[in-house]
């Protein structure tokens, strides 16, 4: 049986494989083929609402975030560091993201560069120069500039709600992770429903009072994985316990129930179902998530292998290196048919997507000393 205390998980990593196709083939449609209309009727479309993999990958974090909230108040359980705990939470998550992040930005500044070589007007220097607020994951703290790849709002915004979450969540874990999280989650949602109809939304302002705002992506990021940390908690001692007394055909019941709702969600990422409908999609991922975690399904058994793992590994490298393709189909395949260039961007983000793994980890052991080592042990 899979336990919630498994390092991995890979019924999640392939999840996150799933809900990271759902956004890339969202920014196809989006950006290469001018997006799906959703006022004319309901349909199946090139994944119109496919942008709610992002829910899924807040709620994630939360969930990580609570692990290792929770481990930490276990090894020092009468010492509170919570600002150091939190820099240095924090400075583990820069670090796993910022040296595929960096092989990517300098990717896409390439092709940016080769779009826009006879378009006198276009200063490559000051293009980076506006970007240097994304190049280093600040954008979403309104430090905007002009982002390169701004499809990595998504990771801004995770530090900068991580930053918020998790001494709060280190303070007192119990409280925090049962009680407040579900509410106060509950809570900014409402908030966001109320002021716009969609659960997406980037830059749009969320005002607390009469000139002071917060991005709506923040708000989001925040909820999202406050209610990751709930699932932790529901999923580990709410319904874990009770995988040791769960008959066979409860748990076939609950693996059902697990792939009605990620099939639920992706269905509802197809349709051309009007705004408000992501609610609904972010409620089937959370029951989805927490019975994946919790143990209680098989899933955790069939999904316990390399591929899942691999697939998961290679999520953000994917996420990371789909803009650069999109760039460059749309500028030189501008007039080949829809297909043809969905499949060529298809092509273009596995070798981009294979350049800033390997790459990415190539800096890493760089700047680790493991690459020195390498060399040393094989000399």
């Amino acid at each position: 049986m899979a336990s919630s205390s498994k390092k991995r998980n890979g019924t999640l990593e392939f999840m996150r494989f799933v809900f990271c196709l759902t956004i890339l083939f969202f920014h196809y449609g989006k950006m290469l083929l001018g997006g799906v209309s959703l006022k004319d009727g309901v349909h199946f479309g090139l994944f119109p609402h496919g942008a709610m993999g992002v829910e899924f990958f807040f709620i994630l974090t939360g969930v990580f975030l609570a692990h290792s909230a929770e481990k930490q108040s276990l090894q020092s359980p009468r010492k509170i560091s919570i600002v150091p705990d939190t820099f240095r939470y924090l400075g583990k998550k820069y670090a796993s993201i910022f040296p595929q992040h960096a092989v990517a930005f300098a990717v896409l500044f390439g092709v940016m560069v080769l779009i826009h070589l006879d378009m006198p007007r276009w200063s490559a220097l000051e293009r980076l120069d506006a970007a240097v607020p994304s190049f280093f994951l600040l954008q979403m703290t309104g430090i905007m500039g002009s982002p390169l790849n701004h499809i990595e709002w998504y990771l801004s915004a995770m530090l900068i709600a991580i930053l918020i979450v998790y001494p709060l969540c280190r303070l007192h874990f119990k409280i925090f992770t049962r009680y407040i999280a579900p509410v106060a989650s509950v809570g900014l949602f409402v908030w966001m429903c109320c002021e716009y109809p969609s659960l997406t939304g980037v830059t749009r302002p969320m005002y607390i009072g009469q000139d002071i705002f917060i991005y709506k992506g923040l708000i989001r990021a925040v909820a999202e994985i406050t209610l990751g940390t709930f699932v932790y908690s529901l999923g580990k001692y709410g319904l874990a316990p009770l995988a040791e007394k769960a008959g066979k055909p409860v748990r076939v019941v609950l693996t059902v129930v697990e792939w009605m709702m990620y099939v639920a969600a992706v269905v509802i990422t197809l349709l051309t179902l009007p705004y408000g409908w992501e609610y609904g999609a972010l409620a089937v991922i959370f029951v989805g998530v927490t019975l994946s975690y919790s143990g209680l399904t098989y899933s955790g058994e069939l999904f316990d292998n390399e591929v899942s793992y691999f697939l998961g590994k290679i999520t953000l490298p994917v996420y990371l290196s789909q803009l650069a393709a999109i760039y460059a189909v749309d500028y030189y395949m501008k007039d080949n048919a829809p297909g043809m260039k969905v499949w060529a961007a298809v092509v273009l983000t596995a070798v981009s997507s294979a350049i800033t793994l390997l790459a990415g980890n190539f800096l890493v052991d760089l700047f680790s000393g493991k690459f020195f080592r390498k060399k040393t042990a094989a000399a």
